[in-house]
This record gives C-alpha cells, structure tokens and sequence, in this order.
C-alpha cells in the first residue's frame, strides 16, 4: 500500500517494480484488497480507495491518537498560531503520530511536507525531546523557514518514547515568550496526553 505515495494510480507492472515482487503476487495482493474495498481497478491502473482511511483511524487510535489528544494538539497548534506535533520513538529519530495546524499554517504557501507518519531526523527538536527528564526542553531554529521548533518528554508514557512538540515562526517566541509561555504550556499538555494515554487504548 505504500507503494501507491507519489503514483496514486500505478499499473501493475509499476507496482510490482516498486515493491519488487513478480507481477502474479502482487496481483493476487492487489485482488484481496480489492474484494475487500480497500482498491479498485480502472482499465490498467489500480487506486486505493476511501476505505483505506478506516486503516489510519483505527491505527491512530491504536497508538492512543483519540480525539482527546488531537484536540489538545489542535489547541497548541491554534494559542500559538504554529503546528503542533505528537512523536514516538523511531529507529531513524521520531516518527510523528498525531498532528495539527492552526488555519494560519495551513495557508501557508511554503510549508514542510509533513504529516502523520513522517519520521524527522535525531536532530530535530520533536526527537530531542524523546529522552529528555522532567522539566527540560528542547528547541532547534530553522533560519531558512524563520521557523523555531520547540519540544518536550511525554511524561510516564510505559514503555514508550513520546515528545510533544510546536513549531511556529520566528516573531511567536520573541522576548521571553518561549520561556515563560509556551515552554509550560507544552508541558502541561503533555502531561495530559500522558494520562489521556495511560487510561486510553494503549
């Protein structure tokens, strides 16, 4: 199913290059998720269909992704006009999880192609939040977005590695905002998410 970002309608043989695997197996894979819903056939090409989003629901909220938290993400992204973002430990630095823009942001016409399921590297601010203790913060500058992304620990989260993040432009953290303002309020919603996680599905 991966193989269908950046070619939303493959043919067959283009499936079975990307996934490297003989065309009679990925038809067979391909004909399972079609009578399932989950893909249709139009002549040559094939196309996921809306069902698929049910598998992205249901894997958020495996993850503790409720409605809970994504409103407590939407409520940083919109007090801080910024986006905000929930990651999870990933071998490659973070992968985000949950995630959400105030409606400044998504007009936005120069913005990160980012969304559930991006991994960002060790050395951004949403990874270097994964490991650290109670109080710290993180912050990483990016000069060429006039962005600043801040960070901090989710808190008892058990076995997993959760940072909460808020990335905004430059001008939202001058004077002592950042220190004062929004650095409490990321831990306070973190906090949250933790017990939202702890009673929740996880």
């Amino acid at each position: 199913m991966r193989a269908f970002r950046g070619n939303g309608r493959p043919t067959l043989a283009e499936l079975a290059r990307a996934v490297d695997l003989p065309h009679a197996t990925v038809l067979r894979f391909l004909q399972t998720l079609e009578e399932e819903g989950y893909a249709a056939r139009e002549d040559s090409r094939w196309r996921l269909t809306p069902l698929v989003f049910e598998l992205g629901f249901a894997a958020m909220e495996s993850l503790g992704v409720t409605d809970a938290v994504q409103e407590i993400l939407q409520n940083l992204a919109d007090a801080y006009s910024g986006t905000s973002n929930l990651g999870e430990a990933n071998p490659e630095g973070v992968i985000i999880i949950g995630r959400a823009m105030a409606p400044a942001e998504r007009r936005r016409l120069v913005v990160m192609n980012l969304r559930v399921g991006s991994v960002l590297p060790p050395a951004s601010a949403l990874a270097g939040g994964l490991r650290l203790g109670p109080g710290e913060w993180t912050r990483f500058d990016y000069p060429d977005s006039n962005q600043v992304s801040v960070a901090v620990p989710v808190p008892q989260a058990g076995s997993r590695l959760l940072s909460v993040g808020i990335s905004v432009a430059a001008p939202e953290v001058a004077g002592n905002r950042l220190e004062a303002d929004m650095v409490p309020a990321l831990q306070q919603a973190a906090q949250t998410i933790a017990g939202v996680i702890r009673v929740g599905v996880v």
